[in-house]
């Protein structure tokens, strides 16, 4: 029976070659809407069934506000893409944020998916092929904006951010409570950037409108003590 250790490191194998061949598969493509549609899919059900319910457990040791964490790390994603959009396409420093951003995201997928291994192998290799249709449909998205720049040198900060995520998984099991706000906040992460690629946010969106209704939600719900 395969170990532990040999499960991740086949989870890191397979996201991270994604990011090696991921200029093959721009270069070949035939049907892209319908391939981005496909792998957003398999990351919305990954999170349904895989990372919810682990949130659905963290509540035992971190209580409800777990939950807080995720509406946070979806907040954070839809920030961060909605300061850098159309006109802004072009500031400087959008390039190194989404790169920052996805080498986090990267981490911690390789890392939480370690610290919470399915059942049997066989089911492993199927979340990670998951994982890797999402990962690749990234790589398409920033190349299509910044071409060469990204093969050259981003796909492979990417790629760092998968062996990050494999070294982490080989420390010590930290505290319960870091892996669950960790898992919580890639939930977040991953239901908006799979819900943008599936369901794109109209160009005239209003952020600043959207946390609002967040912030106004979330005073009337800790004001009516509805949260402990």
């Amino acid at each position: 029976m395969m170990s532990e250790r040999w499960e991740i490191l086949l989870v890191a194998l397979i996201i991270g070659a994604t990011h090696v061949i991921s200029p093959r598969v721009f270069g070949s493509r035939k049907h892209p809407e319908v391939q981005a549609a496909f792998g957003g899919g398999l990351s919305v059900a990954y999170v349904f069934l895989h990372l919810i319910p682990s949130l659905d457990a963290s509540n035992e040791t971190v209580g409800p506000r777990i939950y807080f964490v995720a509406l946070l790390g979806f907040v954070v994603f839809y920030g961060l893409n909605a300061f850098f959009r159309p006109p802004k396409q072009t500031h400087p420093t959008k390039y190194h944020a989404y790169l920052a951003t996805f080498f986090l995201y990267d981490a911690l997928m390789v890392f939480t998916l370690g610290l919470e291994l399915p059942p049997t192998p066989i089911l492993t290799v199927v979340f990670a092929l998951s994982l890797a249709l999402d990962v690749l449909n990234t790589d398409i998205e920033l190349q299509e904006d910044y071409g060469a720049r990204f093969v050259k040198s981003g796909r492979w900060v990417l790629l760092a951010g998968v062996a990050g995520g494999y070294a982490l998984s080989l420390v010590r099991r930290p505290n319960p409570v870091v892996v669950d706000v960790l898992t919580a906040a890639l939930a977040g992460f991953m239901i908006f950037h799979t819900s943008k690629g599936v369901f794109p946010i109209s160009k005239d969106s209003k952020f600043p409108a959207f946390l609002a209704g967040v912030l106004v939600f979330w005073l009337f719900h800790v004001l009516l003590g509805a949260a402990d």
